[in-house]
């Protein structure tokens, strides 16, 4: 016989004497809740004797194997005909091994909650015999995510996490007892420098903020963001300030507290610091931080983000050694690999990356603050990238990146994350690709209709990756797809064609992924299958609008370039447009079921039409002059 058979409807599982630890006992509790769904009770006896066994030192030596530089949640499952051991160097490694022993078995987990863990419908599957040594691609993964968020509650979330395997999140504030018995290392924060120095002290002491422009173009004061990082006052205010949200962070990994690192500047050029780049002064802030976290002998750490006008490195101020690298390159090019030598705009971000490599050598555990998830800067939707994040990981494990971390912002909300799901699986799975994750997420969702749900993937896939170029746009010039640029290239012409048949492609495959599904099938994949082609739908009727906004801008551009006032006239035309295809859009998202609360419809929707509007009025007012 070859397989290990789960036909016992009673398990007795053997344990190690580890009650002390709530990671280890959250794992056995999971185990046993996970059999228990697929009508499997259990029974536990602690150090006994075969059957299946749970044991953090059973079989250390072969985890250990796996290399030095192993991650710590590392794990080994050695199935025999009659036995199953699972064996870890930690208990984190032991929840992961009991998740992926389960997945392996026929569970699913594609959405948090119970709701979105599908067991298997047949009971669980045979396991062939041998023994797995599970080794991800870098030692810490997670995700920077909101508490809150419309669709689940964040205890949720972060269970839902576990069973992705991640072992790392930053979020501001976050349940630390949670974390721990999930075996997850929590940072907390985000942007929060500015609050150090409270705003209230610029009437009385404006010295003590950056000043906008230097003393000979009138060096006015600010307080809008950020400090002047050389004065010796502001200096200790911030110190005493931080030591105080220090104090409050016991159990953290690590304080974020980005400065206002803004796209149109945001630092200070008083005469002692005008010398000091805005890479440089960034740095200086941070190691402010660093010295508190020395002083107090705290062991948090302190990340200098790459981002925006900080996206390279200064040449003149050293990170400190409680500081590390997060590199946050928002505005690449979503639609080619960070290395792909065919993307002009990725190049940047990639030499980018090797300069902060170079100038925090010596300090590990570099973060990346990847966005593959983040609805805002997808303007809503949920494109979906496969062969980008997998390529991504070669590139920043050649950068030697010790925590690999992407940006959650509005949530999936109802559906799949795909690229979270793909995400979480090529941390453990270096020869996997898109075709390969789209097979495996098929056969899991759909079974005998995974054919049809492979093939919506895949062109699903192709869609967004061509979708989502933007090689050949000015690195200097802030945009992303929601804020597209007026531009006069023959790659703005193409992208605006792109759109156009990325909508028809997406529509038409959503049609043909819902007409596969039939009244037979389980109403899980029914319900799945309604859900995911709504959410086609609003994307499609999103990639339109792009069209015509992007022809807009080509035009306006065209007009600013020429002075030829029928480019503004037909800009003014596509914009009217582009604000109809929005409306549409939103009325697409609100059958797919998006809450009113969400991102899209405040800070997207409403934002770009009303953007749309006055460009509009601005172009008009100038041809009803001319009329």
């Amino acid at each position: 016989m070859s397989d290990f058979k789960f036909d016992n409807k009673t398990l007795t599982l053997h344990i190690s004497n580890l009650e002390e630890d709530k990671c280890y006992q959250y794992a056995v509790s999971e185990l046993r809740r996970l059999f228990k769904r697929v009508d499997i009770e259990t029974t536990l006896v602690v150090d006994d004797e075969r059957t299946f066994q749970l044991g953090v030192d059973s079989l250390r030596k072969n985890v250990q194997s796996a290399g030095e530089d192993r991650a710590p949640d590392s794990f080994v499952i050695d199935i025999e005909k009659d036995n199953i051991q699972l064996a870890a160097d930690s208990a984190k490694g032991i929840l992961n091994a009991v998740y992926d022993l389960m997945e392996q078995a026929g569970f699913t987990y594609l959405l948090p909650g119970e709701d979105g863990e599908w067991p298997p419908e047949d009971g669980l599957l045979h396991l062939p015999l041998g023994r797995q040594t599970h080794v991800p691609r870098f030692p810490y993964r997670g995700v920077f995510a909101q508490p809150k968020t419309n669709d689940y509650p964040h205890d949720d979330w972060l269970r839902f996490y576990a069973k992705l395997k991640f072992n790392a999140i930053s979020c501001r504030g976050g349940d630390l007892a949670l974390c721990e018995t999930l075996g997850i290392r929590l940072e907390i924060g985000g942007h929060g420098f500015s609050h150090l120095l409270p705003r209230e002290l610029f009437d009385e002491k404006p010295e003590l903020f950056r000043m906008f422009q230097p003393e000979d173009f009138n060096g006015r004061r600010m307080s809008d963001s950020n400090i002047c990082v050389t004065n010796t006052e502001t200096r200790e205010i911030v110190k005493e300030n931080f030591r105080e949200d220090l104090a409050k962070a016991a159990g953290a990994y690590a304080i974020h507290a980005w400065a206002d690192d803004l796209p149109a500047g945001g630092w200070c050029l008083c005469p002692t610091c005008r010398s000091f780049s805005p890479e440089d002064q960034s740095m200086l802030a941070m190691r402010l931080l660093a010295e508190v976290c020395e002083e107090e002998d705290s062991g948090v750490r302190i990340p200098v983000i790459a981002y925006h006008d900080t996206m390279c490195p200064g040449k003149n101020i050293e990170p400190a050694k409680e500081n590390f690298l997060l590199f946050a390159p928002r505005e690449r090019c979503y639609g080619h690999a960070l290395d792909d030598e065919n993307c002009e705009r990725n190049k940047f971000y990639c030499d980018a990356l090797r300069q902060w490599r170079e100038t925090f050598d010596g300090i590990d555990d570099s973060h990346t603050f990847e966005y593959y998830f983040d609805q805002v800067l997808f303007r809503g939707m949920y494109p979906f990238l496969p062969q980008i994040i997998i390529d991504d990981m070669k590139i920043y494990r050649q950068h030697d990146i010790k925590t690999h971390l992407s940006l959650q912002v509005a949530g999936p909300e109802l559906s799949p994350e795909y690229n979270m799901l793909i995400f979480a699986r090529a941390h453990w799975n270096e020869g996997l690709d898109a075709n390969q994750f789209c097979r495996h997420i098929a056969k899991k969702i759909a079974a005998e209709h995974a054919d049809s749900w492979y093939d919506y993937l895949m062109e699903r896939g192709r869609i967004f990756t061509e979708a989502m170029r933007m090689c050949d746009y000015d690195v200097t010039v802030y945009l992303d797809y929601r804020w597209l640029p007026e531009n006069t290239s023959e790659f703005g012409k193409t992208m605006a064609d792109v759109y156009q048949k990325a909508s028809a492609k997406l529509h038409q495959a959503a049609e043909k992924l819902k007409s596969s599904i039939t009244a037979e099938c389980p109403k899980r994949l029914v319900n799945l299958a309604e859900t995911e082609s709504k959410r086609a739908m609003f994307e499609a009727a999103e990639l339109q609008a792009m069209h015509y906004q992007q022809k807009a801008l080509n035009e306006f551009a065209a007009y600013l370039n020429s002075n030829d006032k029928r480019h503004a006239e037909r800009g003014c035309g596509h914009l009217s447009q582009a604000i109809d295809a929005m409306a549409v859009s939103k009325k697409k998202a609100q059958e797919f079921g998006l809450p009113e609360t969400c991102w899209y419809f405040g800070n997207i929707n409403k934002w770009q039409t009303n953007e749309f509007k006055k460009k509009q009025a601005n172009y008009q007012s100038l041809l009803s002059k001319e009329k």
